[in-house]
């Protein structure tokens, strides 16, 4: 029997990261990090100065970009990253890939 990946359910995430996050291609480094995990969803800069983020596949690969966008790219600072489970019924992802929206 081939060794397989066994499958993870697929979810919904809502995230609001804070710190030094806008101005340092934050979002740029959201979306590229979340197309090579191969999520949807997208990312955009709040008025408060932090950034939003809705994110949608396997658990694994979520958690895989939860840790990346905790540390962020290189002249950014992560303080923090408030998450909340999304109902599918409500969830708002755009065209299916991973977006930055303005």
């Amino acid at each position: 029997m081939p060794d397989t990946e066994p499958l993870e359910a697929e979810i919904i995430v809502h995230w609001i990261i804070t710190g030094r996050v806008q101005g340092v291609s934050f979002r740029y480094f959201t979306q590229r990090t979340a197309r090579e995990l191969e999520l949807a969803g997208w990312v955009k800069n709040l008025a408060d100065g932090s950034v939003e983020a809705l994110v949608s596949g396997p658990g694994n690969r979520v958690e895989a970009l939860r840790e990346k966008v905790t540390i962020g790219p290189p002249l950014a600072r992560v303080d923090g990253v408030a998450e909340e489970a999304i109902d599918p019924a409500a969830a708002d992802l755009g065209e299916g890939k991973f977006e930055i929206r303005y």
